[in-house]
């Protein structure tokens, strides 16, 4: 590994699982001091334990209350902030004449007003911070609609704007937000690999609408990872408000 996030302060949501679990773990690999944010925090996490450059912690993102206290306690074990990473997300697969208000609510409440509530608590540190960077997890659906998914879409596409607009309010502060849009990846909230949906263009995956993109597999969690430390790091001092699509093609045909 280069330690490019060596000395650096993360904090990661949706860090129990998949995509956000892969980032909190090669931010230590690269050097960063992370605190692995989850609504049940993974004590199983990689040297979480021993490992006293890493810290779980639990966090509901759709309460005030809970990311409040979350973030101070990050802010109080990493000493400031350089970084966030929002990973946490769910979906909901049904059409839109059967989807209830409940299930409407609980993914713009996670995946859009969660990345917003984390986003203000952590931005008075961030801004104390060096070289401040915003990095939020959207999807393929943050640019193109993937079909029966218009709650998941609508709040990835929320989330892509939030970023741009944080980007552009805090740019002459030196802070950077960028958004990374993954498309099918081999995660818990995919449900799926590329063995399970195979090479048929038309197989569906557990994303409703989905197909498997030009390269014809999933990604690892780990391939989102690589673009989210970048996106985090020093060669990416001039990237800002940016969508960075990480879809094997999807959005591209």
């Amino acid at each position: 590994m280069s330690g490019e996030a060596r000395g650096r302060r993360v904090v990661v949501t949706g860090a129990g699982s998949g995509i956000g679990r892969s980032v909190a773990a090669r931010l230590r690999e690269e050097g960063a001091s992370v605190v692995a944010m989850d609504l049940v925090p993974d004590r199983d996490h990689a040297a979480a334990g021993t490992d006293d450059g890493l810290l779980p912690v639990g966090c509901d993102v759709r309460d005030e209350s809970s990311v409040a206290a979350a973030f101070a306690t990050a802010t109080d074990f990493l000493g400031g902030m350089d970084g966030l990473v929002t990973c946490a997300g769910v979906t909901d697969g049904s059409p839109t004449t059967e989807m209830t208000l409940q299930s409407w609510e609980t993914v713009l409440g996670v995946n859009l007003t969660g990345t917003f509530l984390c986003i203000r608590a952590a931005l008075p540190s961030l801004l104390a911070g060096e070289a401040p960077a915003v990095v939020t997890v959207g999807s393929v659906g943050s640019l193109v609609a993937a079909g029966r998914s218009a709650a998941y879409d609508a709040s990835k596409g929320g989330v892509l704007a939030l970023t741009r607009g944080l980007a552009a309010e805090y740019a002459d502060r030196g802070l950077r937000a960028n958004c990374v849009c993954p498309g099918l990846v081999d995660t818990g909230l995919a449900g799926n690999s590329s063995a399970r949906v195979g090479l048929d263009p038309e197989a569906r995956t557990g994303v409703p609408g989905r197909v498997v993109p030009p390269i014809r597999r999933a990604a690892a969690p780990t391939e989102i990872a690589d673009v989210v430390t970048f996106l985090l790091s020093a060669r990416a001092s001039f990237v800002t408000g940016a969508a960075y699509a990480v879809d094997g093609g999807y959005s591209a045909v």
